[in-house]
């Protein structure tokens, strides 16, 4: 079932072109993920690596997205966008 993008209540500014197409389940997205202090990382994050105190970055299953909105550790979820040629 796709992912709606606006049913997300901890991510962070999308742009509306993020918002325009819901997601596959399977589609692969890269995640910013920022934890309540001292919080454990979800699993579906273990592949993922810490890049400050309380935040991780990850490449996650689109699916993974409803999991992280509904974990009391996340605080709030950014998708990464991907750079544009120079």
């Amino acid at each position: 079932m796709p992912i709606d993008l606006a049913s997300l209540r901890k991510l962070e500014s999308p742009s509306p072109s993020m918002l325009a197409q819901p997601l596959d389940d399977a589609q692969r997205v890269a995640v910013i993920v920022r934890l309540h202090a001292n919080a454990t990382a979800p699993d579906c994050l273990s592949s993922g690596r810490p890049i400050a105190p309380d935040i991780v970055t990850a490449e996650i299953a689109a699916a993974d997205l409803a999991g992280l909105e509904a974990d009391p550790a996340v605080r709030s979820i950014a998708l990464s966008r991907p750079l544009q040629p120079s």
